[in-house]
């Protein structure tokens, strides 16, 4: 009776130190998931100030399914500018648009606005970045990177300052954006035309001005992304203008306004 006694007894105490054990391990793994839960979850702060007034060249995208990760071509031919007004503008090959945001943390929604819809060829990415774009749910700064990322499946959206992708001797990107104020307003014999002038277009070598041809496939927009009408535009407005780098070299040189927002 004794030693069965005693074998009971061992057998009791090897059941309570496995159960023990069992316990144990069970508490780490679930603390183990909630930390990589976490790590998941964490984003870099991001502020209106990090992020607004650059011009975001779209330099790669990260996605989940397949995992993979690919570079954009030309990524100068697709950006995305955000201003301290809630408003956005992009450019998507050769089409450009604006539209408005909401930044809540990291949180972030993009309401698509006004867009010029001419066919930009066969290897262009234009309609998959508007895609993307349309289905942003985050935001998140990784060492002066900007990520976008798509909530549902995970993917990230790469972008870079445009000064760390453009040679400073391509004088011609630095001309696609000019900020200023309209000094006069005339109708050319197809189309309206205006003249556009700041110290940053002087300072460039226009000291007359930049004119600008408004013509039917031209977007103009208020500063809220709504519609404009051309006939509504008056001598003394502030513009931000898009448009192509290519300039007549009659003075003052002459271009054509893809995108015209007001500031």
């Amino acid at each position: 009776m004794q030693t069965i006694r005693k074998i009971l007894t061992l057998l009791f105490i090897c059941t309570l130190v496995t159960a023990a054990l069992l316990v144990s391990g069970c508490t780490e793994t679930v603390n183990d998931e909630e930390d990589m839960n976490d790590e998941e979850m964490e984003y870099e702060s991001v502020s209106l100030d990090d992020i607004s007034e650059i011009e975001w060249q779209w330099s790669g995208l990260i996605e989940t399914e397949p995992a993979s990760q690919s570079v954009v071509p030309h990524p100068e031919s697709y950006t995305i500018s955000f201003a301290q007004d809630g408003t956005y503008s992009i450019k998507a090959d050769c089409n450009v648009g604006s539209g408005s945001y909401t930044l809540e943390g990291n949180e972030l929604t993009l309401a698509p606005g006004p867009m010029t819809l001419a066919y930009c060829g066969p290897d262009s990415l234009d309609n998959q970045y508007l895609s993307l774009l349309n289905n942003v749910t985050n935001i998140s700064m990784d060492n002066n990177q900007l990520v976008l990322g798509i909530g549902e499946t995970g993917d990230r959206i790469l972008f870079v300052q445009r000064e760390e992708l453009t040679d400073s001797n391509e004088e011609s990107e630095s001309l696609s954006i000019f900020n200023g104020t309209i000094s006069s307003l005339e109708d050319g014999t197809s189309y309206q035309m205006f003249l556009l002038e700041s110290e940053e277009i002087s300072i460039l070598g226009y000291t007359r001005g930049i004119k600008f041809v408004i013509s039917e496939e031209t977007v103009i927009v208020d500063p809220n992304g709504s519609l404009f009408d051309a006939e509504d535009l008056k001598e003394g407005m502030e513009l931000r203008v898009f448009f192509s780098p290519t300039l007549t070299k009659s003075i003052p040189p002459i271009g054509q306004a893809k995108l015209i927002r007001l500031i």
